[in-house]
């Protein structure tokens, strides 16, 4: 097992990793208080009757992206015998210098065993000896595995924004979390 910089990325290494999405029986709902001299937003978390299921595919825009910030050295890839099994894309942000997380993804073969922290991990000590004093990224009220995953590698919530997917409420109560890890400066 090696981790180590991609400097290309090709839609095929992509489709290799699996399915791109999630499954939680749990969701964050989030609750907002707002009077003349009150502005409050509260995240409880709650289960659900039914599993919320999210499948995702890499989108062309996406795939792009990911191999222009992989030639650009900001994609790390965990290989196991010379094979992708995990992967992290990344992207500098030079205005409040933090590098932000778009996309993480390990194997399904792969998973819960260790090789996402392992990776975290790695992206987390690259952002700090490259100077950045945070890593940040984004994930959904609705992916409480993936939050519970980020919380454990040290990350905290940070901002909430409820509409910047839709601004259409589909049921679903999904909000977007921004959460943050800060680094030693």
């Amino acid at each position: 097992m090696e981790i180590k910089q991609l400097h290309e990325l090709s839609a095929d290494e992509l489709q290799q990793l699996g399915a791109f999405g999630y499954q939680s029986t749990e969701k964050y709902e989030l609750t907002i208080e707002e009077s003349q001299d009150v502005f409050n937003l509260g995240l409880k978390l709650v289960s659900l009757e039914k599993p919320y299921i999210k499948c995702e595919m890499n989108e062309e825009e996406d795939i792009q992206r990911y191999a222009k910030l992989a030639r650009a050295g900001y994609a790390l890839g965990l290989l196991i015998n010379n094979r992708l099994a995990a992967l992290a894309v990344t992207e500098p942000q030079a205005w409040n210098n933090t590098l932000m997380l778009w996309h993480l993804q390990v194997h399904e073969s792969h998973r819960r065993k260790g090789y996402g922290k392992l990776l975290m991990d790695f992206v987390c000590r690259y952002a700090e000896e490259a100077g950045f004093r945070a890593v940040s990224l984004e994930t959904q009220t609705t992916n409480v595995p993936a939050i519970r995953f980020y919380r454990h590698c040290g990350f905290t919530i940070e901002a909430i924004d409820k509409s910047l997917y839709s601004n259409n409420d589909d049921g679903s109560g999904e909000a977007a979390l921004f959460m943050r890890k800060k680094l030693q400066a």
